[in-house]
């Protein structure tokens, strides 16, 4: 009787014993069959003799069969010609020191750095070493 609402009279077959009673009850099918375990009951819709027979394929098998199949049209995309556009996006920066995402550069040597921490191992960097980390990235400088 919970927020004035009135309180159904129950009778007795809404009682837990009844229902279960029930004609066309699944559980009461399930009782009178006499069924305790349903792991030991024998299915007819599942073939145990089946088998999937369908492999997936690695993309080194892909790409050999579409090379294979050269009926091809020329302009078909496929694995082995896939062209991607230049990207819109500006190349990402990254640590020379310690190949995180790098968000400043050091003015004197033109090395990138991720921190302060890294910029002060920057610093003390011997002369010349600097070439080395900027070679790592195609960016050294050659005086010809």
């Amino acid at each position: 009787n919970k927020r004035g609402r009135k309180s159904r009279p129950s009778s007795a077959a809404d009682t837990p014993q009844h229902q279960d009673a029930r004609e066309g009850s699944p559980l009461a099918s399930f009782k009178s069959s006499g069924i305790s375990n349903l792991h030991s009951v024998a299915k007819p819709f599942k073939n145990t003799e089946y088998a999937n027979s369908r492999r997936w394929k690695n993309l080194k098998q892909v790409v050999a069969q579409e090379q294979a199949d050269s009926d091809w049209p020329v302009d078909f995309p496929a694995y082995w010609a896939i062209d991607a556009p230049p990207s819109l996006l500006p190349q990402k920066k990254y640590c020379d020191i310690t190949g995180l995402p790098a968000l400043y550069t050091d003015p004197k040597t033109n090395i990138r750095y991720h921190s302060a921490e890294v910029y002060r191992v920057v610093r003390t960097l011997p002369p010349g070493s600097e070439q080395l980390y900027l070679a790592a990235r195609n960016a050294n400088v050659t005086l010809k």
